[in-house]
């Protein structure tokens, strides 16, 4: 009895210590300014990238007075996911994290099993990663973000109109340039991310995004990050379809439809007596919706009100970050933040939200 007791405990003992774990470990040479402290955080959606939060943060760690440190957890999920893996300079909170001077992150592309060392430093105020080692996805997101961050530099300085926008569009198809040819989906998936101006790419490329949607259903058809794909794409959708109902544009896919106007009219004068007497009752019905949503939308701050006539009247996120004078970041936090507070998931849902207050 005693003897298969221990045989219990020690086969026990060895799947807990043969379970896989995310190992990330390496050396730091940290400056003064900096904390002496990792923070791994967990991206459950694409959209995430670009937002901090201190639930994303699963797992931290001190970084020893040598510069090595070592994260060990098993407290991730089994498939590949995004990671930030960032630093803090000072007082600064442990959510916070620039893109800019002074930047103090990088995304990997990790699963559970995966074994990471690196070599970085923070000697010129900035986190500068100079080896990374362990995970071929992950280096390529890392080559990615580096050579995004050069283009985007260059984007930023005063520049001749005619010279920004043959930048920008450099930029945007380099961006489709590791899309299509990414050998890791979510590699393509990052970089699709950092479309700015996803609206009008659409409107130009939808091709692009549908062809990417369906290797994601090919190659990964049950995740997270290829359900957030879908509901980006559904809004993109929404968008177009918007965007074509306003006065003067008209797709050229659409010029047959007026082949059959005139069956539809016919089909809709045998239903204008069933709809004038129902007319009254859904006038009602509609003045209690309207009364129900007033405190919803009451509820939005001013700048979220301003934003939200802004996408109503057809702007992209991009125009209404130049008309704001804020950053296009900014713009997809507060859409986000008026997202979850009307309870809706698509810009045409935001925008039908503000017609129906608006009437």
């Amino acid at each position: 009895m005693l003897l298969k007791k221990l045989c219990y405990i020690v086969s026990l003992l060895f799947i807990v210590s043969s379970s896989s774990a995310l190992e990330i470990k390496g050396t730091i040479n940290l400056s003064e300014r900096w904390q002496p402290k990792v923070f791994l955080a967990l991206l459950n959606s694409p959209d995430d990238i670009f937002v901090a939060s201190p639930d994303f943060i699963i797992a931290e760690t001190f970084i020893n007075p040598d510069g090595s440190f070592e994260i060990n957890t098993q407290s991730v999920p089994d498939d590949e996911r995004f990671y930030r893996l960032y630093l803090v300079q000072g007082d600064n909170a442990s959510v916070e994290f620039s893109a800019t001077q002074n930047k103090n992150y990088f995304h990997l592309l990790l699963d559970r099993q995966s074994e990471i060392i690196l070599t970085a430093t923070t000697q010129n105020n900035s986190l500068e990663v100079m080896e990374l080692r362990g995970s071929e996805a992950s280096k390529a997101i890392f080559d990615f973000g580096e050579k995004f961050a050069e283009q985007r530099g260059e984007l930023s300085r005063e520049l001749p109109k005619a010279k920004s926008t043959f930048l920008s569009q450099e930029l945007e198809n380099f961006i489709h340039t590791i899309v299509a040819g990414a050998e890791n989906p979510y590699v393509g998936l990052y970089a699709l991310y950092h479309i700015d101006d996803k609206e009008t790419d659409f409107l130009r490329n939808s091709d692009f995004y549908f062809n990417f949607q369906k290797r994601l259903e090919d190659e990964l058809p049950v995740t997270p990050y290829t359900e957030a794909y879908s509901e980006l794409l559904d809004e993109l959708i929404g968008f177009r379809e918007f965007v074509c109902e306003m006065p003067g544009v008209q797709p050229k896919w659409k010029d047959w439809l007026m082949l059959v106007e005139a069956l539809i009219i016919l089909v809709l004068i045998l239903f204008l007596i069933s709809l004038s007497r129902k007319f009254n009752k859904m006038r009602s019905r509609e003045n209690v919706t309207t009364n129900n949503l007033k405190p919803v939308y009451d509820g939005l701050t001013l700048k979220q009100q301003e934003i939200l006539s802004l996408l109503a009247a057809g702007r992209s996120n991009k125009e209404i970050a130049q008309e704001l004078f804020v950053e296009l970041s900014t713009v997809k936090t507060h859409i986000n933040n008026i997202y979850r507070q009307l309870n809706v998931s698509t810009r045409k849902d935001a925008v039908d939200f503000y017609h129906s207050i608006k009437k």
